[in-house]
């Protein structure tokens, strides 16, 4: 499977808060940075395919939205170890660019997301660091590398609610969807949807107690 970035904000970008809005990141309000996060585009086509003609920073315009006040750490000030905010958009031959959409007062730490399809976060979201979030596995389970491995590829929509508290170090995946004030442990993996009002932990992810 081949790949062809199209545009990558660098880290060491002198104005970062000007360069997300040229390649089409929106902000409702000026957004709180420590270090600087890193945005990707991708374009991802078939071994058997030249690269694509055409596919432009344009085909990425506002596919990736915050809402009011949000935070991104990028810093090693953090008491654990945290990296880079990454967020990485992808498009497919013949399927629009995926979307990222993050609502109000959202904290990320070191937050990796990659949509191919769809993440949407609520509002009042608190992400402990290097927490991975994907809507496609980026890969599938046979037939690695054949010439229809980008054709065979499956995403499913990643959803999370309203006051969500997700651990250090979890794995949400795709097709997940997480309810309002909902708490994820640290270290956990998230393959099944989990209520409203529960604390999930664990690999795999299972139902520890209502939130009180």
């Amino acid at each position: 499977m081949a790949k062809f970035v199209n545009h990558f904000f660098p880290a060491d970008c002198a104005s970062p808060i000007h360069v997300l809005h040229e390649t089409g990141v929106m902000f409702k309000n000026t957004p709180q940075l420590l270090g600087t996060p890193r945005f990707a585009y991708v374009e991802i086509y078939e071994n058997t395919m030249q690269p694509p003609n055409g596919v432009t920073i344009d085909h990425f315009q506002h596919h990736i939205s915050f809402g009011r006040d949000a935070f991104l750490d990028s810093s090693n000030a953090a008491a654990f170890p945290n990296d880079l905010v990454k967020l990485t958009i992808v498009k497919r031959p013949n399927f629009s660019a995926g979307k990222i959409i993050i609502g109000d007062n959202v904290c990320l730490q070191g937050t990796a997301i990659v949509s191919y399809e769809s993440v949407t976060i609520g509002d009042n979201a608190l992400f402990g660091p290097n927490v991975v979030i994907m809507d496609c596995d980026g890969h599938t389970l046979s037939g690695r590398n054949n010439a229809d491995e980008v054709s065979r590829l499956v995403t499913k929509p990643v959803s999370i609610g309203n006051n969500v508290w997700i651990g250090y170090g979890a794995i949400i995946t795709k097709g997940v969807s997480i309810g309002d004030n909902a708490v994820i442990g640290a270290g956990s993996v998230v393959h099944k949807d989990v209520p409203s009002n529960t604390v999930y932990a664990g690999n795999p992810a299972k139902f520890v107690k209502n939130v009180e």
